[in-house]
């Protein structure tokens, strides 16, 4: 930021390039928040989808008329009551990771509303909230991709034993999930450090900034 003192008063004259600067930071933060809404928005519906789907299907696995279940063509073995509690425990695994979801999204914008409508109150929110989005990303593999991990495999282990696949398929699927969580987790990573960690960097030297102008 260019500060430019009024000979006079001895003010320093910066309200045009502070204008155009806060403009520009609370573009920044609304591209921010959009993108951070539209994430939280896809992950909250794929649980809540998920979670009715494994829900259904363990209600007609618990309840359904035996007699029908067994002229359903793609399960060939008998279906157990083991088998609807797996799936009545991926469903609740399920709606559990869009609650949480949901709760850390309201977190969020919750972070917003004690901050002054000025440019300082904005990079203060902006810091706020990268920095909660910095502490989800790092907390989320326990409390949400490995409970989401264990409700797939649930899924899968009953899909599977319903189908009477094969040994090795179940073998070929653990392989599978595996990558597939290592995966995630490493996006997830690189998303801290090449996203998140920038940003908040970023908004911290903008601030110092304004605390110390140098004319």
């Amino acid at each position: 930021m260019k500060v430019i003192w009024d000979s006079q008063n001895q003010e320093p004259l910066y309200t045009l390039d502070e204008t155009a600067l806060h403009a520009v930071v609370r573009r920044r933060n609304q591209e921010f928040q959009r993108c951070a809404a539209c994430r939280y928005a896809a992950e909250i519906g794929i649980g809540l989808a998920c979670g009715v789907l494994m829900f259904v299907c363990a209600g007609v696995f618990a309840f359904g008329d035996a007699a029908w279940l067994a002229t359903l063509p793609w399960p060939k073995v008998a279906v157990s009551h083991w088998d609807a509690v797996a799936l009545f425990t991926a469903a609740g695994i399920w709606f559990y990771f869009a609650a949480y979801m949901r709760g850390a999204r309201r977190r969020q914008s919750s972070r917003g509303e004690e901050f002054a409508p000025t440019m300082r109150g904005d990079i203060d929110r902006a810091l706020a909230q990268v920095g909660f989005q910095i502490r989800v990303a790092e907390g989320i593999l326990w409390r949400g991709f490995v409970p989401v991990w264990v409700a797939a495999a649930l899924w899968v282990a009953v899909v599977f034993r319903l189908t009477d696949a094969p040994a090795w398929t179940y073998v070929f699927m653990a392989s599978t999930m595996a990558g597939a969580l290592v995966t995630t987790v490493s996006g997830q990573q690189r998303r801290i450090s090449e996203r998140y960690q920038p940003h908040q960097r970023e908004l911290e030297s903008l601030r110092r900034k304004l605390l110390d102008p140098q004319p």
